[in-house]
């Protein structure tokens, strides 16, 4: 086997070393070029503001909430026993708060310089409230031995019933926890559209649906 002269050894290693030197040369200025080139993104705000919108009313938050309440007829000059009429009513209802989001508009979206998606939410709000006639009843009623008892007693003592176990709700922070419970479950929504980095601005103030 013929060995290679040292002048032909020298040449193909001055080659080999050429080949490589030009591979470091233009990747140096790739990575140089893209060190330097501003990285652009678009993002469709409008489909997200349409996408966000068609979930419309998102329940978020629910409490179960007991009320006892009395309800008296009574007369100034009568004593209760008898023209009074009077109902103790237990009620046992179940409220639910969320977000109305076909209320967002296109400007509660917007970019910020860091890339991350702002997205204003409406005030959150009581979206239902009703009693459990199941678990709900008449603790007591006592009537004066001179007059008939009002049979529309019990139905008006259920409506301030309903209002009160919104309030105890209300009281008790539903609509917070409705607005903390719609950022948790509409961030992972944000991300499959491609929004990495999601940012929520609440409104001010929370309506309370009385």
């Amino acid at each position: 086997m013929r060995r290679l002269s040292p002048l032909v050894a020298i040449l193909i290693v001055a080659a080999i070393l050429a080949t490589f030197g030009t591979l470091i040369w233009h990747a140096a200025r790739e990575f140089q070029a893209n060190l330097v080139k501003p990285k652009e993104e678009t993002a469709d705000l409008t489909a997200l503001v349409t996408q966000v919108r068609d979930l419309s009313r998102l329940e978020t938050a629910s409490m179960r909430v007991v009320h006892v309440g009395t309800i008296t007829q009574s007369y100034r000059l009568v004593p209760n026993a008898l023209a009074g009429d009077e109902l103790t009513f237990m009620a046992t209802g179940d409220v639910i708060a969320g977000v109305d989001l076909s209320r967002i508009q296109q400007n509660d979206v917007w970019r910020e310089p860091d890339g991350t998606i702002a997205l204003r939410l409406p005030p959150s709000q009581i979206l239902v409230s009703r009693i459990d006639n199941r678990e709900s009843r008449v603790l007591s009623r006592s009537t004066g031995v001179f007059r008939r008892s009002d049979i529309n007693l019990e139905s008006r003592m259920r409506q301030h019933a309903e209002i009160a176990i919104r309030q105890e709700a209300l009281r008790k922070g539903i609509l917070t926890l409705a607005s903390q419970n719609a950022e948790t479950k509409l961030a992972p929504f944000l991300h499959t559209l491609g929004f990495q980095k999601v940012r929520f601005v609440r409104s001010m103030g929370m309506t309370p649906r009385l």
